[in-house]
C-alpha cells in the first residue's frame, strides 16, 4: 500500500490567501502587535485555527532573536521538593509561551553557566544550588544571563524566591509537643547553608517556647543525603529521643526505615514529623505526618519573577525584595502519636 506525503506546514502566506489580506496583518495578529480590526483579527484567528496553522519556534527566534526558553538547574533531581518546582515552573512557563529545559548541576556548575553565556539558546536561568553563598555568587557571575535563585535566599540578591521552611519545623514540632514529647531530635539538613539553617532555627524555636531542652545533642546531621540518615538516627537513638523531626521528606522517610530496622515501632516508640506534603508520604508504612510546603508555586513565582527580569523590570509586579512564602497545613497521619509515658 502506498504512503501518502505528509502535507507540508501550513505557512502565515496560506493564511494570508484564505483570508484574503497581507502576510504582514496574519503576522501581526498572531503575534499580538499592531492594531488591526476587530472583524479582520477574528477572521484571521478562526482560519489560523482551522486550517491548523502552527508557530514555527526556530523561524520565530531567527527572526526575533528570543528563543523563549528558560533553564532550570537543579542538584537533585530525584528530590520530591525540586520535582514539584520543577512542574510548577513548566506550568507557568509554558502559560507564558515559553518552553523549560532542566539540567541537573552534577559537575561546575560556573563552567556550565559560562558555556551558557556563549550561546543565545537561554533566555533566562533559575538555579537551585546547595553550594555555599560565594561559590554560588561566582557561578552567577559567569553568566549575563537573567537569573532568579530557587530555594535559598542570597545575600544582596533580590530576586530569590525560597519557602518558609524554619515555620515548617515549628509546626511540626509544636504538634509533637501537643502530643506529649519532652526529648524531640532535629534531623539536620546541611548546617551552614539557608534551608539546613532556617529548619534548625524552627526547631530550636518551638522547643524553647516550650522550655524544652533543645541543645546541640539532640541535632544530627544528615545534609539532603539518604545514606546519611542511619548514622543520624542511630545518634538521636542513644540520646533516649521519643520523637524525630526531620528537616527533608526524603531524609523523614529514610529515618523511619531505619527505626523499622532497629526494631523500634513508629509511632509507638518513636514519632517522625518532617515538611512537604508529596505522594512519598502516603506510599510508606505508617504514613507520613508532615507539613506542607508550597512547592509548585515557588516554582511558578521564580518564573514569574525570571519573565518580568527578561522584559526588563527589574522589580516586577508586587515584588518587593526576596520571595518567602509561607508553608501550608499540618498533615497529620500514623508516623506520629503520644509517647509511651504521655
Amino acid at each position: 500500500m502506498a504512503v501518502s506525503d505528509p502535507k507540508p506546514p501550513v505557512t502565515l502566506r496560506d493564511v494570508a490567501a484564505e483570508v484574503g489580506v497581507d502576510v504582514s496583518t496574519v503576522s501581526r495578529v498572531l503575534q499580538n502587535k499592531g492594531r488591526v480590526a476587530d472583524a479582520t483579527r477574528s477572521r484571521i484567528i478562526e482560519a489560523a485555527g482551522r486550517l491548523g496553522y502552527k508557530v514555527n519556534p526556530i523561524a520565530r527566534a531567527l527572526k526575533t532573536a528570543r528563543s523563549s526558553t528558560l533553564l532550570m538547574v537543579v542538584p537533585q533531581i530525584e528530590n520530591p521538593v525540586f520535582a514539584s518546582a520543577i512542574i510548577g515552573a513548566e506550568i507557568e512557563a509554558r502559560r507564558a509561551g515559553y518552553a523549560l529545559l532542566v539540567c541537573y548541576e552534577h559537575g561546575d556548575a560556573r563552567q556550565m553557566m559560562a558555556d551558557l553565556a556563549r550561546t543565545s539558546l537561554i533566555e533566562g536561568v533559575i538555579i537551585a544550588s546547595f553550594d555555599e553563598n560565594d561559590s554560588l555568587r561566582r557561578t552567577l557571575a559567569a553568566s549575563d544571563r537573567p537569573h532568579v535563585i530557587l530555594n535559598r535566599h542570597l545575600a544582596g540578591n533580590d530576586n530569590c524566591v525560597a519557602m518558609d521552611t524554619g515555620r515548617a519545623a515549628e509546626i511540626g514540632v509544636a504538634h509533637l509537643i501537643g502530643l506529649g514529647h519532652r526529648r524531640i531530635g532535629h534531623l539536620a539538613g546541611r548546617r551552614g547553608r539557608f534551608n539546613g539553617e532556617m529548619r534548625l532555627r524552627g526547631w530550636q524555636t518551638a522547643l524553647a517556647a516550650a522550655g524544652l531542652d533543645h541543645g546541640e545533642h539532640l541535632v544530627a546531621e544528615a545534609g539532603y543525603n539518604p545514606d546519611e540518615v542511619p548514622a543520624a538516627v542511630d545518634r538521636l537513638i542513644a540520646q533516649r529521643v521519643t520523637a524525630i523531626q526531620a528537616a527533608t521528606l526524603l531524609t523523614g522517610v529514610a529515618a523511619i526505615s531505619r527505626l523499622h530496622e532497629l526494631a523500634l515501632r513508629v509511632p509507638e516508640d518513636v514519632s517522625v514529623v518532617t515538611m512537604h506534603d508529596d505522594l512519598l508520604a502516603r506510599v510508606v508504612y505508617p504514613q507520613v505526618t508532615t507539613v506542607a510546603l508550597p512547592t509548585r508555586d515557588m516554582g511558578g513565582a521564580a518564573v514569574r519573577r525570571l519573565l518580568a527580569l527578561i522584559d526588563g523590570d527589574s522589580r516586577g509586579e508586587g515584588w518587593d525584595g526576596p520571595l518567602l512564602l509561607p508553608p501550608g497545613e499540618l498533615m497529620v497521619r500514623g508516623s506520629s502519636a503520644p509517647p509511651h509515658s504521655a
